[in-house]
């Protein structure tokens, strides 16, 4: 009987051990082919990495960050969804935003337009790179004022997690959502984001000096935020020519998901080119699952969210999130580079 219940509970713990493993290998980029993936912006060198599936790739993407001082694995919170486009033969190429890790250059510095300058660099040492297959872009959030003025000379597709349509609208939107989380009510929040608005066109405006800077704002945040606050992509979205999947979760709590994707799908009605605009139940911002990974910030992620995170690796998102992107993607790419 002892016997029977030491192998039992030997049988468990290994089990319980390979389990762990397995989850964990998600959150590691060392085991997997890379190369060094460096171009040349503006006279900047800006340095990354591209990673190889482990056979010959049959699409690749670049990945174009969000808002922040993000290197090329976003502190390694790209690791899982890298992983999992790898083994569906997607190669993946990502930076170090200028300034940040081995990159130069100042991303505080840049304006949408000149992000997706860096974008069409990245995209053309892919094409060098990786001849002869579909070559892309995948951008989160802040890329959604990035990748729509690209063109077919510079890809064959782009994909968009998370985007918002007008910079001030998605502020607002974000205000509105924290101060109804901080329990306040509804008029006294349209009365905060009034005044707040005031506030930053006094602050922020064409009149506005950088001495007009809060005291808590760098300088260099202050001028990227008066250089990029009247960012909207409704004109670039209208003359966009590349197959599009632009993707949002139901619960994003930092862009307002429905109102978005209807903006999207007012302005690309009647393309003739393949266009995919989805709203995903029970998914956040970045397309985990809401009910365990839903804030507004990373810095605000429980103590337990973040373990259960490195527990899940790609199950960390929303069921079929990953696979429907993947899929998408390998479609798109048939044939390859046009």
């Amino acid at each position: 009987m002892k016997l029977s219940y030491f192998l039992n509970a030997s049988l468990f713990v290994v089990c319980l051990a390979v389990f762990v493993l397995w989850r964990l290998a998600d959150h590691d980029l060392d085991r997997r082919a890379d190369e060094p993936f460096d171009f040349v912006v503006s006279g900047n060198t800006i340095s990354g990495t591209i990673w190889l599936p482990d056979k010959a790739p049959k699409a690749a993407v670049v990945f174009v960050h969000g808002d922040g001082a993000q290197d090329r694995t976003s502190a390694g919170g790209y690791a899982p969804i890298i992983n999992a486009l790898l083994d569906q033969g997607i190669a993946v190429a990502s930076w170090d935003k200028p300034g940040v890790g081995s990159s130069q250059g100042n991303w505080l510095h840049q304006s949408m337009s000149e992000r997706t300058t860096e974008t069409r660099g990245a995209l053309q040492q892919l094409e060098q790179r990786l001849p002869g297959i579909g070559v892309g872009a995948l951008g989160f959030s802040q890329a959604g004022w990035v990748l729509p003025s690209l063109t077919q000379e510079d890809a064959d597709f782009i994909v968009l997690v998370g985007p918002a349509v007008s910079w001030q609208d998605q502020g607002d939107y974000y205000t509105r959502t924290r101060l109804t989380i901080e329990g306040l009510e509804s008029e006294v929040i349209d009365e905060t984001i009034a005044a707040q608005n005031l506030a930053d066109d006094r602050v922020f405006g064409a009149e506005a000096n950088v001495g007009d800077a809060p005291s808590d704002m760098s300088h260099d945040r202050w001028g990227f935020v008066q250089r990029n606050r009247s960012a909207d992509a409704r004109q670039e979205l209208s003359t966009l020519d590349l197959p599009l999947l632009a993707f949002w979760g139901a619960d994003d709590l930092n862009v307002n998901a429905a109102r978005n994707a209807a903006i999207y799908r007012e302005t690309l009605a009647g393309r003739a080119v393949s266009t995919e605009i989805i709203v995903w139940p029970g998914a956040t911002h970045g397309l985990l699952k809401a009910r365990a990974y839903n804030w507004q910030l990373l810095e605000d992620w429980s103590a337990i969210a973040r373990v259960w995170f490195l527990a899940e690796g790609r199950y960390a998102y929303a069921s079929g999130t990953i696979a429907k992107i993947a899929d998408w993607i390998a479609q798109e790419s048939k044939g390859g580079r046009s």
